[in-house]
């Protein structure tokens, strides 16, 4: 009996500590967003297109680490080359899949890095011009590259995917890319590529 309850003792002090490392862990990792969201403040960023300018700005107090991370690899080029793959009328234009530079469409939507990032599902509606991340499945850490810009209100995505940006100038871009042909893919027939991301305060 005395064992068992050395056992059990142990095994409460080993949940205590478990506890207070998840909390800890959870501390350093607000501190660390909202130093993420100071340090991407104010930044905004010209997505340059085949079809001409897209101006957003970002909610990094909203989405810090969507806002960080989306401008980061803007900045590294990561985005550069990459097409709007997926344009739907009343719905959105979606890109930044790195797998749409090659020339095989079929794997299109289905790249993006190694390591996703969790979810920053925030209260801001998905209106025309909103800028919200994809993500992959129900898990937590689902959120890569791949983004997309509203081109009608949508409800339904509201609480579900993360809205980090908006566009404020090039409305009339998103409008030109959502109305180009398209096949039963919803893939462009013609490239509505990003040619580069300019970022700026």
């Amino acid at each position: 009996m005395r064992n068992d309850l050395t056992v059990t003792q142990r095994k409460l002090a080993d949940a205590e500590k478990q506890v207070g490392n998840e909390r800890a862990r959870a501390q350093v990792a607000s501190d660390r967003f909202g130093f993420l969201a100071q340090k991407v403040k104010g930044v905004k960023a010209r997505i340059r297109t085949n079809h001409g300018d897209i101006e957003v700005e970002f909610y990094p107090e909203k989405a810090p680490l969507h806002s960080f991370s989306f401008i980061t690899r803007a900045e590294s080029g990561y985005y550069d080359g990459t097409q709007f793959h997926r344009v739907i009328p009343g719905f959105m234009i979606q890109g930044g899949d790195p797998l749409s530079k090659d020339d095989n469409p079929a794997n299109d939507g289905s790249g993006g890095p190694i390591v996703s990032i969790p979810h920053e599902f925030n209260d801001i509606e998905h209106t025309p011009g909103i800028l919200s991340m994809a993500r992959t499945g129900d898990t937590r850490y689902g959120a890569g590259s791949q983004f997309f810009i509203m081109h009608k209100r949508y409800p339904s995505l509201d609480g579900q995917y993360t809205v980090f940006g908006k566009a404020t100038k090039g409305i009339d871009v998103v409008e030109t890319i959502v109305n180009l042909p398209r096949d039963r893919n919803d893939r462009p027939q013609t490239p509505a590529k990003i040619l580069s991301i300019e970022v700026y305060r």
